[in-house]
């Protein structure tokens, strides 16, 4: 097999094991915690974990079978793997900024209304409802 058919099939994986890895970081942090904010800070969370999740397989995958070259910076060596893991920890940072921001209105007033409800106490129709 020709060495630039094995990078192709390495990128591939590495693709489809941060794309498993993430939607299941972002199944865990929805089963833990719920999301307020609709679509965008669901897409917003889900990029954040998958761009967290993506860092160490990135690593592990270069170093073992992509083996990069070292580029000259600024009069310095340095390997392309190092501002991939630095992208990929700032789009992490970056799109949990995001989510933070579009996520702070509706879950104040989640937390309101969940107050409302435990100030309001027991009523007779949460008793029919809840299935006791």
């Amino acid at each position: 097999m020709e060495l630039s058919a094995i990078k192709l099939l390495v990128l591939i994986a590495l693709v489809a094991l941060v794309l498993r890895l993430g939607l299941l970081v972002h199944q865990r942090s929805l089963a833990t915690k719920p999301i307020h904010g609709g679509a965008l800070s669901q897409l917003l969370n889900l990029l954040s974990g998958m761009c967290f999740v993506a860092i160490l397989p990135t690593v592990c995958l270069s170093v073992l079978a992509l083996h990069p070259e070292a580029v000259n910076f600024a009069g310095l060596t340095w390997h392309p793997i190092l501002f991939i893991v630095v992208s990929l920890g700032l789009g992490s940072f970056v799109f949990a900024l995001l989510h933070a921001i579009v996520e702070r209105v509706p879950l104040q007033r989640a937390r309101g209304e969940a107050a409302g409800r435990a100030a309001r106490g027991w009523t007779e129709e949460d008793a029919k409802t809840s299935g006791l």
